[in-house]
């Protein structure tokens, strides 16, 4: 691009100069610019360069000064794109452009053509993959052309291609190309020279938030957030957390933001479900999601796609069963992992299983399974390593177990009895420019949530999550009609959700 304007300018004999731009000496088509810096350097400040610039207008006459200046690039490689000291260096950039304005005004009348360009964008790295380092391809099946960065690109040693390939597309979130298949909208796979004959292009650059959610630090498949709650607490009231969220919406260009709320889980458990309590902050939490809305709609435009869900309901505890202390059984019986609560799990120790499988049999208003009888509905007695071998179920909600061998004292409101019970049903809430209004659906399954999330931020759904679908939820989406509302969704969209521990 610049060498072919330099070009069409010393051809009509006008004259060129090429200011502090790396290679600016290289020939185009036998010609170079009147005047060019002949070594780059990153030590010489932009206000002396744009003083330089000035003089070869006012003092000789140029038509053409081009001119490159390293920075901010050089600090969003350093420290990143939404960095402090990005900021910092704006600040100066933008008084150094108010010198060239106000110089241009004083000694050429105003009268210069002004462009202020780059040839690029940024983006914070939040992941590293070494495909040699990280086994999935051995060096010696490659060439030495070997690119990396934000694509990777190698061209495999004679007989090694599929091999090469195939296993290239065993790095998770990524999409692998032969070079003559590469897409062409990105200009890339012509430059045969540089290019590998294999490319392998991360499948996004969407970002995501996990803000105040347990365990949001942990990674799967190899990748985190691109920013997470390091640190769970329950101390920070839920409008404080909702104004976080906004925040990445507002100044960090984030597509996906998930937010987690203890309450009114806690209530719940401590006050029992249907108690003032719960109520009282039901009633609150009502007003932290009217402040939401209301900041959505003065500040994102009401362009923002929200779901708001939980991930049960919750009954109240009115019978505890404590099998080693009433008697049922003994403890050492049965092995360590013991699991107490709505259900009761123990593994009996060799030898012992039929005498704790008939004693168990014998508390009242319970039914007795062995684990691989479990009925798969519940999609429960797969965590063998967590369950035990004989699961107690008890016939009737409000029924509480406890592993103590002292009288223990139990919650008044406690989840995981049958998925059936509207009383043990999530919530699931969704507003936004995708989504249809005044729509009820009679239920969904939680595994759903994970395509209904995909289809509002254009991801192709890992092929293997195949236990939800979107079979039976087409009709609450929507397609947007505003044309420009429609672009800005395709480059950015965007979805917030806000998870409450137990709702109504």
């Amino acid at each position: 691009m610049m060498n072919g304007i330099i070009h069409k300018c010393e051809c009509k004999y006008k004259k060129s100069a090429v200011l502090y731009w790396p290679t600016s000496h290289n020939e185009f088509n036998g010609i170079r610019p009147s005047y060019y810096t002949s070594k780059y350097s990153d030590s010489v400040p932009l206000r002396e360069k744009i003083d330089d610039a000035i003089t070869f207008f006012s003092e000789f006459s140029f038509q053409l000064v081009m001119l490159y200046h390293f920075e901010p690039d050089k600090q969003g490689h350093e420290y990143g794109p939404n960095s402090n000291e990005i900021r910092e260096i704006l600040l100066r950039l933008d008084n150094e452009l108010a010198h060239l304005l106000k110089r241009v005004k004083k000694e050429l009348n105003d009268d210069l053509n002004i462009i202020i360009l780059s040839d690029h964008g940024m983006e914070e790295t939040t992941r590293l993959i070494q495909p040699f380092l990280d086994g999935y391809i051995d060096k010696s099946a490659v060439e030495d052309n070997i690119l990396d960065g934000p694509l990777f690109s190698v061209t495999p040693r004679l007989g090694y291609f599929k091999q090469v390939f195939d296993n290239l597309t065993r790095i998770p979130h990524v999409t692998v190309y032969k070079r003559d298949e590469f897409p062409e909208r990105y200009h890339y796979s012509k430059a045969i020279h540089r290019i590998g004959e294999i490319i392998v292009m991360p499948n996004n650059n969407k970002k995501s938030a996990v803000l105040y959610w347990p365990t949001s630090h942990n990674e799967f498949n190899g990748i985190r957030p691109s920013y997470y709650t390091s640190k769970y607490s329950d101390s920070v009231p839920l409008r404080e957390k909702i104004d976080d969220a906004i925040t990445f919406f507002r100044n960090s260009s984030f597509q996906l933001v998930m937010l987690y709320h203890f309450e009114p889980d806690r209530q719940g458990h401590d006050y029992g479900p249907n108690s003032n309590e719960v109520r009282k902050v039901l009633l609150r939490l009502d007003n932290e999601l009217a402040h939401l809305l209301k900041r959505v709609k003065k500040e994102l435009n009401d362009d923002l796609n929200i779901i708001i869900l939980s991930d049960h309901g919750m009954e109240e505890t009115k019978q505890l069963i404590q099998p080693f202390l009433d008697g049922y059984i003994d403890k050492s019986a049965v092995e360590d992992n013991i699991l107490d609560g709505p259900l009761f799990s123990v593994t009996p120790r060799l030898g012992y299983f039929k005498q704790v499988f008939d004693n168990l049999t014998r508390i009242p208003h319970v039914t007795v399974y062995k684990r691989d009888e479990f009925p798969e509905r519940y999609h429960y007695a797969k965590a063998i390593h967590r369950i035990g071998e004989i699961i107690v179920m008890p016939n009737n909600v409000n029924t509480f177990f406890s592993q103590k061998t002292v009288v223990a004292n139990v919650s008044k409101g406690n989840h995981g009895y049958d998925n059936k019970l509207p009383s043990m049903q999530a919530i699931f809430m969704a507003r936004g420019p995708d989504f249809q209004q005044h729509i009820e659906i009679d239920s969904l399954k939680n595994v759903d949530v994970y395509h209904i999330g995909c289809k509002i931020l254009n991801l192709k759904p890992n092929p293997y999550a195949t236990a939800g679908s979107l079979n039976n939820l087409t009709h609450i989406f929507r397609k947007r009609t505003n044309k420009c509302s429609q672009l800005f969704i395709d480059m950015s969209v965007v979805l917030f959700v806000l998870f409450l521990d137990f709702a109504f």
